[in-house]
């Protein structure tokens, strides 16, 4: 794939050399003609030296980075960054292959090498976020990469990102699915069953990050029983 290059000023690839995933707007000498906002990007060295590959988007992050090194962005680059994300939370065990959770974040942005893209999953039905415009426009992408991963686990996939795109993009807002329809919103956290309101809800439908808090409230509750 010939992707365009943006060339960074002297000096300025010291941060991507310790592989901080953004590139500052301010960072860049010049572009080739022609770039339009969510296009994938080579970024070079001030001397033309590749560095790396990754989302150009108007404003203070300018690109965010998906590689440190010279990769096309297709089909296989979503699994496999999609896979390593999945056998990280397998082994260490927030996915429940008891059955006794089915509640989890598959994707956490930069902490997955994947910046601007949040995908949690809620029983058979995952919801994805996208708070770049490069992941917004690759979301069907995407969305096919999750369904080969995933396999039976996940049969729905729901877009939610009518309120996470920035707001000065020419993009039309939306939430709905990509695949699948399903009306149903029940999810398993440590043996507990939630109703998940993705369309409604705050962030993807509901406060993941909550678990461990939602876990002592559990331990407490059956303390005071005893």
């Amino acid at each position: 794939m010939n992707y365009k290059n943006v060339f960074l000023k002297r000096g300025k690839d010291e941060s991507l050399k310790r592989f901080h995933p953004w590139v500052f707007s301010g960072a860049i000498e010049r572009m080739d003609d022609g770039m339009t906002e969510g296009e994938t990007v080579r970024v070079c060295t001030s001397d033309g030296d590749f560095i790396a590959v990754g989302h150009y988007q108007i404003g203070s992050i300018a690109i965010r980075v998906l590689s440190f090194r010279d990769v096309t962005i297709d089909a296989d680059f979503w699994q496999n960054r999609l896979l390593s994300a999945f056998q990280m939370r397998m082994t260490i065990g927030v996915v429940g292959a008891d059955g006794g959770n089915d509640t989890f974040r598959l994707v956490h942005g930069e902490g997955d090498l994947l910046p601007g893209l949040v995908i949690d999953c809620y029983g058979r039905t995952a919801v994805m976020q996208a708070h770049s415009v490069g992941m917004h426009l690759c979301r069907q992408e995407i969305c096919e990469a999750l369904l080969v991963v995933m396999g039976k686990r996940i049969d729905h996939v729901y877009y939610k990102s009518d309120t996470t795109l920035p707001f000065k993009a020419e993009l039309g807002q939306e939430n709905g699915f990509l695949v699948g329809g399903s009306q149903e919103n029940t999810a398993v956290e440590n043996g507990l069953k939630f109703h998940i309101d993705w369309l409604k809800g705050q962030k993807t439908g509901f406060f993941i990050d909550q678990r461990e808090n939602r876990a002592l409230l559990e331990r407490y509750a059956a303390d005071d029983k005893s």
